[in-house]
């Protein structure tokens, strides 16, 4: 309905590249049906993600829009995602349920927001991913208001050699097969560099992947 359809603001990519163009058609089909139907560890996951976000709040990588019915009702959401497909997934799910969420087609490693314009950004499985890990995460901590938080769920490299090594074996078919998805990702190193304070970490397992759950908070002075 037209009601329904003045609800979502979904603006063109303001920055381009021909990956971003190709997308993961087939990927974005499958990861559409996969996330309706995920298992009670996964959707705790999501829920503590995103219980704790206030005020204007950034997604990266909103995917087919998963983490939505998990978001509190008082919060100003964007969303953003480099890919396509998954960008037409989430217009097309954000009319038929309603939300109200601005999405952008654009990398995390280039935001088109001013400096400190959000309250909280939070990611789920999505820095796997990303081409350009250290610049996206400065990227969050320009868009962060001093003392903002960021909120993450992740899967990531083993700690141990042996496991760790295995890992690294298999991310070139791995990053084939999973629309770009790298599992050996050292995401907690990779947060700390950018100068996040981690306040919150909790490690786990989600069927063979280790997984990491926490919040950085960006400092409030440089």
């Amino acid at each position: 309905s037209t009601q329904t359809a003045s609800l979502v603001r979904l603006r063109g990519a303001l920055s381009f590249t021909p990956a971003m163009a190709l997308g993961h058609r087939w990927f974005a089909a499958f990861w559409d049906r996969a996330s309706r139907h995920e298992g009670r560890q996964q959707r705790r996951s999501r829920r503590q993600v995103t219980q704790g976000v206030r005020g204007r709040v950034l997604e990266l990588g909103v995917g087919v829009g998963t983490n939505w019915p998990y978001l509190p009702a008082n919060v100003t959401y964007v969303g953003i995602d480099p890919d396509p497909y998954m960008i037409a997934r989430a217009r097309r799910n954000a009319k038929q349920e309603g939300c109200d969420v601005e999405l952008h087609q654009v990398p995390a490693e280039n935001l088109p927001f001013p400096d400190h314009s959000f309250d909280t950004v939070f990611t789920t499985l999505t820095f796997c991913t990303i081409d350009d890990v250290p610049k996206a995460l400065a990227e969050v901590r320009r868009v962060l208001k001093p003392g903002g938080e960021f909120r993450f769920w992740e899967h990531v490299r083993p700690q141990g050699r042996i496991r760790g090594r295995v890992f690294d074996l298999v991310t070139p078919a791995w990053r084939r097969i999973g629309a770009g998805c790298r599992p050996n990702r050292d995401t907690v190193e990779a947060i700390s560099g950018v100068g996040f304070e981690i306040r919150e970490l909790r490690r786990a397992q989600m069927g063979p992947l280790p997984v990491i759950q926490g919040v950085a908070v960006s400092p409030e002075h440089d």
